[in-house]
């Protein structure tokens, strides 16, 4: 497998991918020399190395001519973030970020980009926090990634498995019926629901969307489409937005119930 930035880097400014680019850039063009001459002195796969260029060439020219020096710099790398070098980490995360971007758009339709990209980020830094660098010597990359899809796709069928929320499971919250016709009073619980900041502005929109959509819009899975999300994923933010919300509206109950009678 071989490591590659050059399919990360063309995202830039928008998107977690754009702002770690960005980010990425500016710290390149620092080179940050001093950081990366303690690291040439302590790692011996390192030395040479000047300034982050350096350590990125060691990585992608050591794929591209099949030298089999990348494990090693990788390797090093890990070691250093391991023994608290954030940058060093920092680095590693750029060198993969590519196939984490990659592993998100494999899941593509179980959730927004964005959410979907910060979930394989995310999986992509507990990998390089956790990687067995003793154990795992060999074909680094292709085991980070492979973790990273491993750690993403557990955090998906977790997701799929919770139950998700059903219409009338709002309305008794609301305290309306089903079926009812008028929309005034989950009208009024989510708006309650934003200002005790139980759920977001854009959480309520959706739940408003889904189950009590304007005259003549549809709403379920059409109101997903609307905000650019799967049907599955509408239901599973929906599900966790109405339990927040059950949550703080029992809290206010007992915090009521437990205020003196005057």
């Amino acid at each position: 497998m071989s490591v590659t930035i050059t399919g990360a880097r063309r995202q830039t400014g928008t998107g977690v991918a754009g702002r770690l680019n960005d980010e990425w850039d500016r710290l390149r063009a620092d080179g940050q020399p001093d950081a990366v001459a303690r690291w040439a002195a302590a790692e011996p796969a390192l030395a040479g190395c000047r300034h982050l260029a350096d350590v990125e060439a060691a990585v992608t020219t050591a794929v591209t001519t099949a030298a089999g020096g990348a494990d090693a710099v990788l390797i090093a790398l890990l070691r250093l973030a391991h023994a608290g070098d954030a940058l060093a980490g920092r680095t590693v995360l750029q060198l993969m970020l590519g196939k984490a971007i990659r592993i998100a758009a494999g899941h593509a339709g179980r959730d927004s980009r964005e959410a979907l990209e910060h979930a394989a980020v995310a999986a992509l830094w507990t990998v390089i926090a956790t990687y067995p660098t003793e154990r795992r010597p060999a074909k680094v990359a292709a085991n980070l990634a492979m973790d990273t899809l491993g750690v993403v796709s557990r955090e998906l069928a977790h997701r799929r498995s919770e139950t998700p929320a059903e219409p009338d499971v709002l309305a008794s919250v609301a305290g309306t019926g089903a079926g009812d016709s008028e929309n005034t009073g989950l009208t009024e619980l989510l708006a309650w629901a934003v200002d005790a900041g139980a759920v977001s502005v854009a959480d309520a929109r959706l739940l408003f969307d889904i189950y009590a959509p304007a005259p003549g819009v549809e709403g379920g899975a059409a109101a997903a489409g609307r905000a650019g999300i799967s049907w599955a994923a509408a239901r599973q933010r929906a599900s966790r937005a109405v339990r927040r919300i059950a949550v703080a509206v029992r809290a206010d109950e007992a915090q009521h119930d437990a205020l003196p009678a005057a």
